[in-house]
This record gives C-alpha cells, sequence and structure tokens, in this order.
C-alpha cells in the first residue's frame, strides 16, 4: 500500500501543481479584465486581455471591433462639435456606457497552460503601452494584489508574465519600444 502511494504522488503533485497555476492564470485575467484594476474609457482595453504561451502582441484597434468602435465614434463626435463650437472648451467627458466584455477568456475551453512552459498575459489594444502606465495597474501588480492571487493559489510556481511599458514621457514611443514584461 505505501509503495502505491509513493508511485502516485508525482502525478498527484503534478495536478496539484498544474491545477493551482490555471486558476492563478484564470484570476490574473479577470481581475484585469475589470473596471477597477484596468483604466476604462470606451472598455476596449479592459476587454483585450489575452494569456497565452508567446508575448501578446498591442495591434488592434478600438475602431475595428464592434460596439467599441460605436462608443469611441460618439465621443469623437461630441468632441469635435464642442471644438467647433469654440470656447470656452467644455472638458470631454466620459462615455455613459463602456462595454467591459472580455474578448479572450481563460479557461472556457479545454485549454489548460502547463506550469513548466511560461505564459504571458498581455493586453491586445494597440494603446496599451500608454494605458499601462495607469496606477490601476501599477497597485494592481505591485501594490500586493497580483502577489496576493499567486499566494492564494500556488504552493509551488510556473513561469508567469504579466505586460508593462515605460515610454519616454506621456503620448511619446521610443523607436522601437513595445511592451515588457515583468515574471512573477
Amino acid at each position: 500500500m505505501a509503495t502505491r502511494f509513493l508511485k502516485d504522488l508525482p502525478k498527484d503533485l503534478d495536478r496539484h501543481i498544474s491545477s493551482g497555476f490555471n486558476k492563478t492564470i484564470k484570476q490574473v485575467h479577470q481581475e484585469l479584465s475589470s473596471k477597477e484594476n484596468s483604466p476604462v474609457w470606451t472598455g476596449f482595453f479592459a476587454s483585450s486581455w489575452k494569456a497565452q504561451g508567446t508575448p501578446v502582441q498591442a495591434v488592434q484597434k478600438t475602431e475595428n471591433y464592434e460596439p467599441w468602435k460605436s462608443i469611441k465614434m460618439e465621443r469623437s463626435i461630441d468632441y469635435f462639435v464642442r471644438k467647433k463650437a469654440g470656447p470656452p472648451y467644455a472638458k470631454q467627458t466620459r462615455p455613459k456606457n463602456p462595454k467591459i466584455e472580455p474578448r479572450f477568456p481563460v479557461g472556457s475551453g479545454k485549454r489548460v497552460f502547463n506550469y513548466k512552459r511560461p505564459v504571458y498575459i498581455g493586453n491586445t489594444a494597440a494603446y496599451s503601452i500608454y494605458a499601462l502606465e495607469s496606477t490601476k495597474i501599477q497597485d494592481f501588480v505591485q501594490g500586493g494584489k497580483l502577489a496576493g492571487i499567486i499566494n492564494d493559489n500556488m504552493s509551488e510556481k510556473g513561469k508567469l508574465f504579466v505586460g508593462g511599458s515605460t515610454s519616454t514621457g506621456f503620448g511619446s514611443v521610443s523607436e522601437g519600444e513595445s511592451v515588457r514584461y515583468t515574471e512573477f
């Protein structure tokens, strides 16, 4: 009986580590896909978090996806109408109906991430390099919430990378600058 227990232990341990690793990825993705932890204007950025085995490319534009295209168009029309009216200019108002609808859900299928391989959680929004500078995301990553999720779900760790970056100043990016990942 004791030899059977020892023989099955590695399989059980492997399943335990894999389960904790996948719960962590799913929970981090869910938390980042929220108004509490991501900046929200149209909701496109919060809806564009993705977890995969390779770095996430930030190439998708809001204006190519509904309902975010319509939300952005509404705010743009309002801005240009007010600008054409002349001074005094009113401050840009937030959309009344931002939509957060994760476009790349984790755990919705049979996909399971292997804890022996790196997993990248990044954002596909083309402007994500700017949005990642938000204090909401910084607080999530550095303020202990991410570490809490990892500690709650995993006693052993795999490689998890969360996208982040810095720019050379507000609204500018160095030549060749791209999203950088931090390992946890």
